[in-house]
């Protein structure tokens, strides 16, 4: 299903020869029994993404984060959960 009308767009460039922000409204759409939310073009060559890479997505109340997967983020988040399982009797003792 398209969008009617002209979706908001803002483009706010940013100094110091950075690549300039996007922002976009954009409604979500369901799709099966799931949701999705498209990009357009711009927003993806701002993120330096490609439409085949895969990303990581973090959810928080009221945010959702789409990251490229891997690199040093998803390491550091991997690392956590491993300690967590390694220490998790340990740190229920200290924490009790």
């Amino acid at each position: 299903m398209r969008e009617i009308g002209n979706p908001a767009f803002e483009h706010e460039p940013q100094t110091g020869g950075a690549e300039p922000s996007v922002t976009e409204t954009r409604k979500l759409r369901k799709t099966g029994n799931s949701y999705g939310v498209t990009l357009s073009r711009r927003a993806l060559d701002a993120a330096g993404f490609s439409p085949e890479e895969p990303v990581s997505i973090s959810v928080s109340p009221g945010c959702v984060t789409i990251r490229a997967a891997g690199g040093a983020y998803d390491a550091t988040v991997e690392a956590g959960r491993e300690a967590l399982a390694q220490y998790r009797f340990a740190l229920e003792r200290l924490g009790g």
